[in-house]
């Protein structure tokens, strides 16, 4: 079967990615001029931890040669592989990835493969990897075809986050010091989307519960017909935050089936702690994936 393969910014349940078999490939933390592997050789709760005590993880992309090895590595054996990577236009990984697929196509040209810009992160890129996992196990696929339908479905997610703490906005210099002061002061909680891959301000609300019920209402505009799916709820250690977004997508939209997860060590270094992540598609899929291993709530 077809290879899927993700890197550490996946926000997939532990359970789902060992049951499926998928690869993940780490990014790389840097804390106290230390260099670790997200989630390998450091977990999320530990870069939680550090920045609670005022420490600013750099993240970077994975390592030249991981990628190398693992790509040659399916090419030798003429496994057809995937990979879905994190927004080219957040990180370098996808243009380092796809200047390595290019060297290993001349040399394995009969083996398919291609590295894919999931124009997102967190449990959007997550989502993605389970609809597609389930439209390959449907039937026997011609590897474009899978491709095609990854590729369609990376133009329907939707990543809309809120922030409560402006602080960690400063601190990573992704908005001015005097602007975020002033909105700290004022209680502002900015609410951010994703636009060609890019997290943007597009939106700003006085206080949590008037940020949320912003966030709702534009789950609703983008996808209210749409209560089947599987809604993906992440946050930045702030598990309360995300237990009071379903509860008022349930009662607003009746929707019941959710991931909730913590937003990983990567993107929770870029948003900081107390930001709450809301992940959906706006078009109906062809296939629903399957959540018995996902948290329902």
């Amino acid at each position: 079967m077809l290879k899927l393969i993700v890197d550490s910014t996946c926000d997939l349940p532990e359970e789902y990615i060992k049951e499926n078999d998928i690869l993940v490939l780490p990014l790389k933390v840097l804390l106290e001029d230390k260099e670790y592997l997200d989630g390998e050789t450091i977990n999320v709760d530990e870069v939680y931890e550090a920045m609670k005590k005022g420490n600013m993880p750099v993240t970077s992309q994975p390592a030249p040669e991981t990628i190398y090895s693992t790509f040659l590595n399916y090419a030798k054996k003429g496994q057809d592989f995937i990979y879905l990577a994190f927004s080219s236009a957040m990180s370098g990984t996808f243009q380092l990835a796809s200047s390595i697929l290019s060297e290993l196509k001349e040399e394995y040209p009969e083996v398919n493969m291609e590295v894919v810009d999931s124009m997102g992160g967190s449990t959007a890129t997550g989502l993605i990897v389970m609809q597609t996992m389930e439209y390959i196990k449907s039937s026997v696929l011609e590897f474009k075809k899978a491709l095609d339908y990854m590729k369609e479905l990376t133009h329907h997610i939707e990543h809309i986050f809120t922030i409560s703490d402006l602080n960690w906005l400063i601190k990573g210099g992704r908005i001015g010091k005097a602007q975020g002061m002033i909105g700290s002061i004022l209680g502002i909680n900015p609410i951010l989307d994703v636009n060609d891959g890019r997290m943007e301000v597009i939106r700003k609300t006085r206080g949590r519960k008037k940020a949320f019920a912003a966030v709702v209402d534009m789950l609703e505009e983008r996808a209210g017909k749409l209560k089947n799916q599987i809604i993906g709820i992440s946050h930045a250690d702030d598990e309360e935050a995300a237990r009071e977004l379903v509860l008022m997508i349930k009662e607003r939209l009746g929707c019941t089936q959710f991931i909730v997860n913590k937003i990983g060590g990567v993107l929770g270094s870029h948003l900081g702690i107390g930001g709450v992540g809301v992940f959906f598609f706006n078009q109906e899929a062809n296939l629903q994936a399957d959540v018995k291993s996902c948290n329902e709530s």
